[in-house]
């Protein structure tokens, strides 16, 4: 099996992201548009081979009981969270993911899959993103430094197993986006905001567990399972934003289980039972959120073709 292209390699400087549910859109059109798009992808890879062009197909756990008789264990609706912070839930029914280093190839890919259907969707969301200055989000921070630098750590992280059988290298994604209130960030001083995050902020180095605040953002996401061991996602984050307008950051990652989401997730949003809570979401406002299931490319083919 083989994963599909724009998760394991690291991000690209230009991305789009397309979430939606099918609204008119019947089975066999959806099928049709994605094809569109791939075969789009394909030509625009031969045509300009620097693109680093990268694509992921994901589904929603409603749609994909239409697509295919089984579906990966542990594969289910986000549910969402009202504790000292309330974060929504948006079920949706697919996430195109689109990567390139150019921002016209992103475009033209959505531009294949949205001829003839645009009154046939609704579409949840469409965020151009693009990576800011080395890698950092909008806060200044350096965004995924938790992240697995090498291919086989990549894998072992986001893909599913070969026990996993037909979803062996599929991949569950988590996709949220963030809202940033700028002003009121920009109001703290450096030292405030590196107390806020974990970390410092030129270099990225994590503060010694005797120093960094309990409710830290790196203290509250960075999850440990019982042996000690550090429960990772592969995040594939990016800015987006208007010099005028609103601006923040699209939260995407793939993983092989869901369960660390939703653990990070309960921490950050305070109903761990330790009436703590990620001082981050006082700067930042999730405003939807959705899990889906990324296939392998060849079982995306099978799905596609059936």
């Amino acid at each position: 099996m083989t994963a599909q292209s724009v998760i394991l390699p690291l991000p690209s400087d230009h991305a789009r992201f397309i979430v939606l549910r099918l609204k008119d859109l019947t089975l066999p059109e959806l099928k049709e548009k994605i094809e569109d798009l791939l075969d789009t992808r394909d030509r625009l890879i031969t045509q300009h081979p620097t693109a680093e062009i990268k694509t992921a197909i994901a589904f929603g756990p409603e749609l994909w009981t239409k697509l295919y008789t089984q579906s990966p264990e542990g594969f289910k609706q986000l549910a969402p969270i009202q504790g000292a912070f309330e974060m929504p839930a948006v079920p949706a029914d697919v996430l195109i993911h689109i990567a390139s280093q150019r921002s016209d190839i992103c475009f033209t890919l959505s531009q294949a899959f949205f001829d003839g259907i645009q009154d046939k969707v609704e579409v949840l969301d469409e965020r151009v993103c693009f990576r800011y200055f080395d890698g950092r989000d909008l806060t200044g921070f350096i965004d995924g430094t938790e992240n697995p630098q090498f291919p086989d750590d990549r894998a072992e992280t986001a893909l599913l197993a070969e026990d996993a059988g037909i979803f062996a290298d599929g991949s569950f994604v988590f996709a949220q986006r963030y809202i940033h209130d700028l002003d009121k960030w920009k109001r703290l001083k450096v030292d405030a905001q590196e107390n806020v995050m974990g970390r410092s902020k030129l270099e990225s180095i994590e503060m010694d567990d005797d120093v960094k605040p309990e409710n830290a953002h790196i203290a509250r996401v960075v999850i440990e399972d019982d042996k000690g061991e550090e429960m990772e996602i592969l995040r594939h984050s990016l800015p987006y934003g208007d010099g005028k307008g609103e601006q923040g950051l699209f939260f995407i990652a793939y993983t092989k289980n869901l369960a660390i989401i939703d653990n990070m997730l309960e921490h950050m949003f305070g109903t761990t039972g330790d009436g703590i809570h990620d001082r981050l979401l006082h700067f930042v406002t999730a405003v939807d959120g959705a899990y889906f299931f990324a296939p392998s490319e060849e079982l995306l083919e099978e799905v596609l073709a059936d």
